[in-house]
């Protein structure tokens, strides 16, 4: 009797222990549905959008910061605007002058963002950025049609290298009641910490939803409306890879994250596809954080987007 009764112990035991090593194996796989490849790609494609879109957000606000008669006055070779930084700290480590090429009636000229080389002098939420922001412009500020064209000359966030040509055209939002902008990059590639690169084309619609402080300001990226090719970015991937990226929920930035060093959006989703494999990506319900949720093959998991894309 008692070998019976410790044979039906261990019988109850080893079944015991075969549950548990299918619940651990079951948890195990639902943490790992996405490879290390799989992180990199979600990863590298998110900073580097922000990045992207980041350099020309700074253009915008040095653009929208001066007074009207710098941007349009008479033709000066050279002269420098001041008191930008209080306005943006992004712009409080940075030199910004002028040259005007046009008229009162009809503006044009260039504008550069100098952060000179030391690579030393942080903003007031720890980023330190280096070289330069050139701006073309042509038109009456934020007027229909008006362009903004944005090239970066050894520009680093942090240790993160960023290059490319954006050109931003003023257009009309839905309502008229915000500043709307048709954004196009070319030739982007950002260059991570790692020395690993990934490349960005992008056609964006974004729309500058202007607050009475600009502590309140949010930037918000027009989904894809199923017409065109509004809403998408494509490029390679960091280990060389291709992908294609499509806003299928608008992308919501808030400028007041950055005090927590957000520096992705924090509501909106968007697909990616790499290959053969297709990442739906969730950026949250407005809580100011660098968490994204994936969605992978039916499967689920939360990743915090970092500066190093990985």
């Amino acid at each position: 009797m008692k070998t019976k009764k410790r044979f039906l112990s261990v019988k109850g035991a080893s079944a015991l222990v075969a549950i548990l090593f299918g619940f651990l194996a079951s948890c195990q796989n639902n943490g790992d549905i996405l490879s290390a490849n799989d992180t990199q790609n979600v990863n590298a494609e998110s900073a580097s959008g922000a990045y992207a879109n980041e350099s020309s957000d700074i253009a915008s606000s040095a653009v929208g910061g001066m007074p009207a008669s710098q941007y349009s006055g008479a033709r000066v070779e050279s002269e420098t605007v001041t008191g930008l930084g209080s306005k943006d700290d992004r712009l409080q480590c940075a030199t910004v002058t002028i040259t005007r090429t046009g008229t009162k009636d009809a503006p044009a000229g260039t504008i550069i963002i100098d952060y000179g080389t030391a690579g030393t002098c942080a903003d007031s939420h720890g980023v330190i950025r280096k070289g330069k922001i050139t701006i073309t412009y042509s038109g009456k500020r934020w007027m229909l049609g008006s362009t903004v064209s944005i090239t970066l000359d050894g520009y680093y966030r942090n240790d993160t290298h960023i290059e490319g040509t954006l050109t931003l055209t003023t257009q009309l939002s839905a309502d008229s009641l915000h500043l709307q902008f048709q954004s196009q990059l070319v030739d982007g590639k950002i260059t991570f910490g790692d020395g690993k690169f990934i490349t960005r084309t992008h056609n964006l619609t974004r729309e500058w939803i202007r607050s009475s402080l600009p502590f309140n300001d949010e930037w918000v990226t027009l989904a894809n409306t199923g017409s065109g090719t509004n809403g998408e970015a494509s490029g390679t991937t960091k280990d060389g890879g291709t992908y294609s990226m499509q806003i299928t929920k608008s992308l919501i930035e808030k400028i007041a994250c950055r005090a927590k060093k957000v520096f992705i959006p924090v509501s909106g989703t968007k697909v990616m596809m790499v290959g053969n494999a297709q990442y739906t990506v969730d950026y949250g319900d407005g809580t100011c954080d660098n968490i994204i949720t994936v969605t992978l093959n039916g499967k689920t998991k939360q990743i915090t987007v970092t500066a190093e894309g990985n």
